[in-house]
């Protein structure tokens, strides 16, 4: 039997594999991860990650790769090469074995250097131009490339079309590349999207354990094996490097089984640490480090209990009133929610979407509006993040939130099965009219909302569209209504007009020019929202 057995888990939660299943997705993992997606959907050339020893850059590295698997039918097939060790010794080893990652085999081991980047040069524009695929080349340990490699990677980036560059790279590396590129300005200069990745703060670390837990029980709620003071030293220790927390957890939970304990606490972590030989686990003076502990203990309880407070008053929910004054409600108790007030002049952010009915007081009839905007079928590879960006322009932890308490069969982890249905609650930005001489492009409209939806999806990811917004409002008059919208606004109706004549014969059948849409509109989406400011 497997040790991991012992304490009712099916696979080894802590395991020094880079293992995408276990990633997990902090706010800047996730935004890393969304934005190389994104650049290589646009072809963007090339791409960077920099971060210090033990960050998570393999294990986001695999991620990514798997992410790209997960390729709609419709859309251009990515294929991925991963170069694990670039310490090649010469350019021409460099470019063979690029070549063989390629799948370029009808080559000669003698040629020279111009014959096999001619070579990669005809079997990119192949692949891209002639077969429509995305071609990606992810090299890890970057920080071993050589100076003269960087400069075949640079000419690389010259195989392009008029529209797109033919190879898309993505470099992650340890901190010293940084340096590596300030020495190469033709290089960094052609950085389309740097990112530097840091390590966890505790409330991170915290929720990846529990996170690794969870998916090693395969439960949606997985009790914590760690106590309070435990995970304290756990990230005094570790200082948040998600490799060496995930080391020491691993010890940890073999102390746990070893002395037939079913949780750990702050000396039997200390023990831990005790046991393990890595220098950075060294008995340090722990009458020092016990001073340190307590304080910072005291200060983790404090905001322990901040959070708490915040975490139960949204969980209360909040009534909006006029000028943003706020009352206490309980969204889960929905026989009896309290109506909210407020203000068209303001742009107000709802903390609790779980109202039943919201009344705009205008000194008119009061406004009613349903509890949620419509439903949504999640397809294979969809991320709750990204589906939040889209849908309300935001996806901060409220809105995160809100959208998790309307759909309980969502895990706390936030994954999400393909074909799941997701409830979206009415959470509005706020309530406004187009500003006089403005003009908007809106390319489809409708009344479902997974049509509307997948319309802008599908298109903006083909191209098919310029770059638009998702655009879910309501008003009395044409109740819950989905758009797509043209993401920028014009001065004209003629400007309007230019830009809808450049859109295809297809796309611009129900496509209109909206100079204002109807008193006391409620706009869902927040990046619309400040295009109207």
């Amino acid at each position: 039997m497997e040790y991991y057995h012992i304490l009712n888990f099916k696979k080894e939660p802590f395991s020094n594999s880079p293992e995408p299943e276990f990633l997990f997705q902090s706010p800047q993992h996730t935004t890393c991860l969304q934005m190389l997606e994104l650049a290589v959907r646009l072809r963007r050339g090339l791409n960077v990650v920099i971060g210090d020893v033990g960050t998570g850059k393999t294990t986001l590295c695999r991620k990514l790769i798997q992410n790209f698997s997960f390729t709609a039918a419709d859309s251009p097939e990515i294929e991925t090469h991963l170069l694990l060790d670039p310490a090649f010794a010469s350019t021409q080893e460099f470019l063979q074995t690029v070549a063989l990652l390629l799948g370029i085999k009808d080559f000669d081991s003698q040629q020279g250097e111009w014959h096999l980047k001619e070579s990669i040069k005809n079997y990119l524009f192949s692949k891209g131009v002639d077969e429509e695929k995305i071609i990606v080349l992810i090299i890890d340990e970057g920080q071993k490339i050589p100076e003269a490699c960087l400069e075949v990677l640079r000419e690389f980036l010259n195989y392009e079309t008029n529209n797109s560059k033919l190879l898309q790279i993505i470099i992650f590396a340890q901190k010293e590349f940084k340096a590596t590129l300030k020495k190469h300005n033709n290089l960094s200069d052609r950085v389309n999207f740097l990112y530097y990745l840091k390590p966890l703060n505790f409330w991170q670390m915290r929720a990846m354990i529990n996170y690794r837990i969870s998916i090693a029980r395969e439960s949606e709620i997985a009790q914590s094996l760690f106590s309070f003071g435990g995970l304290a030293l756990i990230y005094m220790a570790t200082r948040g490097y998600p490799r060496k927390v995930v080391s020491l957890c691993h010890q940890v939970i073999l102390m746990l089984i070893i002395r037939g304990k079913k949780k750990a606490g702050f000396l039997l972590v200390k023990n831990s640490i005790s046991e393990m030989a890595k220098p950075l686990f060294m008995k340090a003076k722990w009458a020092t480090v016990s001073l340190l502990i307590l304080i910072t203990v005291g200060i983790l309880i404090t905001a322990a209990m901040l959070q708490y407070k915040n975490d139960n008053a949204y969980k209360q929910a909040i009534e909006i009133k006029h000028n943003s004054e706020y009352i206490e409600t309980n969204p889960i108790q929905t026989n009896s929610i309290p109506q909210a007030s407020i203000s068209p002049k303001n742009a107000i952010t709802l903390s609790a979407p779980d109202l039943a009915i919201l009344q705009v007081d205008n000194n008119v009839d009061d406004i009613k509006m349903p509890e949620y905007m419509g439903r949504l079928r999640i397809e294979q590879g969809e991320t709750l993040y990204n589906i939040l960006q889209n849908i309300y322009g935001k996806s901060g932890i409220k809105i995160t939130q809100a959208v998790m308490l309307a759909n309980q069969q969502i895990h706390e982890s936030g994954k999400i099965k393909a074909g799941t249905i997701l409830n979206f609650p009415s959470s509005p930005t706020g309530v406004k009219t187009i500003k006089e001489g403005r003009y908007f492009v809106q390319i489809e409209n409708g009344k479902d909302m997974g049509n509307i939806y997948r319309f802008f999806l599908e298109n903006s990811n083909k191209r098919k569209i310029p770059k638009s917004v998702f655009f879910p409002y309501w008003n009395e008059k044409e109740g819950m209504t989905f758009a797509v919208l043209v993401d920028e606004y014009f001065d004209n109706p003629q400007s309007a007009q230019d830009k809808i004549n450049k859109l295809s014969a297809a796309i611009r059948t129900n496509t209109k020019i909206i100079s204002r849409w109807g008193a006391n509109t409620i706009i869902f989406n927040s990046h619309v929202f400040k295009l109207n400011e």
